[in-house]
């Protein structure tokens, strides 16, 4: 049995700190009240019970779509997934790397013959086009905030991840290159280039990522760091793979460029960072995995800023989201308005080796910040009183500070 965290859990009222193995009373209190004690041990024996893969009673099986299934992003959400399968019983079905629409509908009709209960949407294709092609097929949808809002009625919508920073109302694509931009800034980068992915052939995510990389070079410049960035000459479009990519690349890194900043992995920059005899004096920033593509990378000082998505965060409350809808608990996952529940998470801006290896190391040793165990509060078989609310603040509760904080 893989170890189990101990480092984070919730008790108390939901939004309260987080404290380190909380949740029994004190011997004092068990030997008083024997009708508490029978209740608890009750409690315990059924909270057991779920953690040895035989609950729910009926296998839950989740279709989950992604974009590269080579992605080391995906590889760490498909860990966490299958460390899961041990104590619950769930079994995911994968797809292939989805290329277009019509991959992408071919893999939900594919859901819906294989007996899948549910859609754990890492990626979209068609937006809203999906999500009703799965609900057509009698399967819930988790994901995909862009084009859900139109579905929050429809209790078969489960909601998704919606990222949050403070108080700000844009989304977290947006964030995550407005903060690539403005650590590169603090870290003296004064010239910098910007990998843009998708956005060339109109991917939102991706145009959202740069719309917020260039914000950030705009706020940084205003606070008066000394970072240049030209939109019409500093962008390298589209993917690697392609004679232009590379070609662009080799150009910027022949040229005066002390900073590069890559919208998915940015291992693609690290060849032609070693060719161009420039490690060292070129710092990487990317929206990327706190895992071995970057370890080296990191530690080298190469990659100076990694925005990263905590795997069981982020993407990991859809399980909680999907039992609960699954059991017959649906309305612990619809909000006090009655509409499907968007659960606030943040990205973590990690700009130093420290932080990068104890997250690391962390993973390395079989932990995770959200436990098979801790996800027990918050599924209503186990815990009646549970509300999405609850849910929620307990996902949101977890910023870098947190996490760190937890494992230190």
């Amino acid at each position: 049995m893989k170890k189990r965290i101990l480092a984070i859990a919730l008790c108390g009222a939901m939004g309260a700190a987080l404290l380190a193995g909380c949740g029994s009373g004190s011997s004092s209190d068990s030997a008083t009240d024997d009708g508490s004690a029978a209740a608890e041990n009750t409690e315990a024996e059924e909270t057991a019970s779920a953690l040895d893969g035989s609950w729910p009673e009926e296998t839950v099986k989740i279709g989950v779509e992604a974009f590269d299934t080579t992605d080391e992003q995906f590889i760490a959400l498909q860990d966490y997934l299958d460390y899961l399968t041990d104590y619950y019983n769930i079994e995911f079905m994968y797809s292939e790397s989805i290329e277009n629409a019509e991959g992408e509908m071919d893999f939900i009709d594919s859901c819906a013959s294989a007996g899948c209960s549910a859609i754990l949407a890492y990626y979209n294709v068609a937006g809203a086009e999906t999500i009703q092609r799965a609900i057509d097929q009698g399967m819930y949808y988790w994901g995909t905030e862009q084009y859900g809002l139109e579905f929050l009625d429809n209790e078969m919508y489960l909601g998704c991840y919606t990222f949050t920073e403070g108080d700000s109302e844009e989304n977290g694509d947006y964030l995550g290159g407005y903060e690539m931009a403005y650590s590169l800034a603090e870290q003296g980068v004064t010239h910098v280039f910007y990998c843009n992915g998708g956005a060339s052939f109109g991917v939102q995510m991706f145009i959202d990522r740069q719309s917020g990389f260039e914000a950030g070079i705009a706020a940084a410049q205003a606070d008066g760091y000394e970072i240049t960035y030209d939109a019409s000459a500093d962008v390298v479009e589209g993917w690697p793979g392609t004679d232009d990519f590379t070609a662009a690349v080799s150009t910027m890194l022949a040229s005066d460029y002390d900073g590069a900043a890559v919208s998915f992995n940015a291992a693609t920059l690290f060849q032609p960072i070693a060719d161009a005899g420039k490690e060292g004096s070129v710092s990487v920033a990317a929206i990327g995995g706190v895992n071995d593509t970057y370890y080296d990378a990191v530690n080298n000082g190469v990659v100076t800023t990694i925005v990263y998505d905590c795997e069981e965060v982020v993407f990991g409350n859809a399980v909680v989201q999907i039992l609960n809808a699954v059991t017959g608990h649906v309305d612990a996952t619809r909000t006090a308005d009655d509409e499907s529940g968007l659960v606030l998470t943040y990205r973590w801006t990690i700009a130093d080796a420290d932080s990068f290896n104890a997250i690391y190391d962390y993973h390395d040793s079989g932990n995770y910040f959200v436990s098979a165990d801790d996800m027990t509060q918050y599924l209503a078989e186990f815990n009646e009183d549970v509300t999405f609310e609850d849910v929620n603040a307990y996902y949101s509760s977890f910023d870098l500070d947190t996490a760190l904080a937890g494992i230190q």
